[in-house]
């Protein structure tokens, strides 16, 4: 007699049970770290767009902003790099994420950073950012200029 090298229907559904839970558990956990991670990511995007006005500032010689812009429930908050030259000028325009707010918008007059033509900053001071679930993130930004994530 020839044995068959198989497996049972029984053995199969088994199989797919426990991958069907082992990913549910996944899509579980992912979606409860999700707010955390695409907060995390909007944070190293303003950095990355704060440096990126000092270094113009510095390159250019002349003054850069970063300006803040916390709007009504219905449209997401944003931030604009403005160019100070003869004109003022408007370089672009960032939305942050749908469920991510400014939290608060510390130390800064008029709710902006403004890069000299050294890089450092008028006046320090911090930025919050604040997700749906109530976590927040916070910026730090210091009379060097220097930027940095705290959390």
């Amino acid at each position: 007699m020839k044995k068959n090298k198989s497996f049972s229907l029984i053995e199969i559904l088994i199989i797919l049970t426990i991958i069907g839970i082992i990913s549910g558990i996944g899509f579980f956990i992912f979606n409860q770290i999700q707010p955390k991670i695409q907060l995390n990511g909007t944070a190293r995007e303003l950095i990355t767009d704060l440096r990126y006005a000092q270094q113009l500032a510095v390159s250019e010689q002349t003054k850069y902003g970063v300006f803040f812009s916390t709007t009504t429930p219905e449209t997401p908050d944003e931030y604009k790099l403005i160019k100070y030259g003869t004109e003022t000028e408007e370089i672009f325009v960032k939305k942050l994420p749908e469920k991510i707010n400014f939290y608060q918008i510390i130390g800064f007059a008029n709710q902006e950073v403004v890069f000299n033509p050294y890089g450092a900053v008028q006046e320090e001071g911090k930025i919050i950012l604040i997700n749906n679930q109530n976590t927040t993130t916070t910026i730090d930004v210091r009379p060097s200029g220097f930027v940095k994530k705290l959390d």
